[in-house]
């Protein structure tokens, strides 16, 4: 349908070149649309980019809870989906410049989602700590703030990577993710993930 067509290609446009600098003459021209016929589907830029949030949300979690629901235990979960999203192409770091400076509104919302979120965390980490496969010497409220930290950090760097160096944020996004995933393992859990970076294809191990 035609909303879910310019969602996906605000989504895009947004995350490449930022907010600010996407004109809705700009989006209208790309899709082949007039700019009249956007503004019969939506309101306003914010009203475009809430859309975009909100389905770009929907995604993560529906592939999450899939994921997560089909494995055998949270470090298989986790692998797969650090896997998955290896080759997602995330936003520069000038589309999340551009929300916390120009929407306010929706950054707070992203910013509750992540609270909502570090509380499903928590729930994971406390099932991975009673199957030893999370250490349990872990404090899990500062675990999770770290992996926060580290997670924006991470998303930051790979935001100013350009497009045409996407295949050396794969390795970055890899590698950054499953030593996070490491150090928060039991040996248990590390063997776990050993055999699985082995399996991969073009594995050095």
């Amino acid at each position: 349908m035609l909303r879910e067509r310019i969602i996906q290609q605000a989504t895009l446009l947004f995350g490449r070149d930022g907010i600010k600098n996407v004109s809705m003459d700009d989006l209208a021209s790309s899709l082949g649309i007039s700019k009249r016929t956007i503004y019969m589907n939506f309101k306003n830029k914010e009203d475009i980019l809430k859309n975009c949030i909100h389905v770009y949300r929907e995604n993560i979690s529906c592939t999450m809870n899939e994921i997560m629901g089909q494995s055998e235990n949270i470090i298989c979960g986790c692998l797969q989906i650090i896997n998955h999203y290896k080759y997602v192409r995330l936003p520069a770091a000038i589309f999340w410049e551009d929300v916390y400076k120009y929407y306010p509104e929706i950054y707070q919302s992203i910013v509750e989602d992540a609270e909502k979120s570090s509380v499903c965390l928590k729930r994971l980490l406390k099932e991975g700590i009673e199957d030893n496969y999370i250490r349990k010497n872990l404090s899990l409220d500062e675990t999770i703030s770290r992996l926060d930290i580290s997670t924006f950090i991470f998303i930051f760097i790979t935001g100013m990577y350009s497009v045409s160096s996407f295949l050396l944020r794969t390795d970055l996004i890899f590698n950054i993710m499953t030593n996070m995933l490491r150090g928060i393992s039991t040996d248990k859990g590390i063997e776990i993930i050993d055999k699985y970076i082995a399996s991969l294809p073009n594995s050095n191990n």
